[in-house]
């Protein structure tokens, strides 16, 4: 069942009955395929799954189970299936009001008991925890440059830059001029993992501190 879970269709198609619901897709880099969200407060938990470092892959609508609440089955398809290297963590995406619905937290408690059943982590996640500023401006600033081309003479020169210390992206993008890249070859770069930064100190700009991961 694990297997089935991490690859393949979505158990179910995106519910789109409401003239006022907002869905959309985005295409993944990470997951290598089109990700679909039902909610914009989805499509916000789906840019920081695409940013964070530690998400190896996820993916939407992983499963149908069946649940039993309060005696009544109950049919449930969690929004987020993802895979990290130590764990896989089952997520529900809610906004707050409705999380504190008695109905919704014994659907939820259910949950979280079935997947910690099969050895994995059950986590409901709200506009509390997902649209943190900064850091979620700074992330979708980022993921406009993830497809920017980044040539492999400027990941050299910015390896040779930066070495162990730490400079702002400014500076480093005015130490790229010569080899025709700036701003834009930055910020690609900090968008797929050459470069780290703080996203959550403040707004992403030239005064931002960038450095090389570990072991790059």
């Amino acid at each position: 069942m694990l297997l089935c879970m991490d690859q393949g269709t979505r158990a179910r198609r995106v519910i789109t009955r409401s003239p006022t619901r907002t869905v959309g897709r985005f295409p993944s880099l990470k997951a290598a395929r089109t990700i679909h969200w039902e909610s914009q407060l989805e499509r916000d938990f789906v840019y920081l799954l695409e940013l964070d470092p530690m998400v190896l892959s996820y993916r939407e609508q992983p499963e149908t189970v069946t649940l039993q609440v309060d005696g009544t089955p109950r049919r449930y398809t969690p929004d987020f299936l993802v895979r990290t290297a130590a764990i896989m963590v089952v997520y529900e995406v809610k906004p707050a009001d409705k999380v504190a619905t008695p109905e919704v937290a014994a659907l939820m408690a259910c949950a979280a008991e079935h997947y910690a059943g099969r050895g994995m982590r059950y986590r409901v996640v709200t506009e509390n925890e997902i649209r943190v500023q900064p850091y979620l401006n700074n992330v979708m600033l980022a993921l406009r440059y993830q497809r920017h081309p980044v040539t492999p003479d400027v990941v050299d020169m910015v390896r040779q830059l930066l070495g162990s210390q730490t400079l702002s992206i400014g500076a480093l993008a005015d130490c790229l001029a010569d080899a025709r890249a700036g701003m834009a070859e930055v910020l690609a770069l900090l968008a797929t993992h050459w470069l780290e930064a703080d996203l959550a100190a403040r707004p992403l700009g030239r005064d931002t501190l960038v450095r090389l991961p570990g072991g790059r």
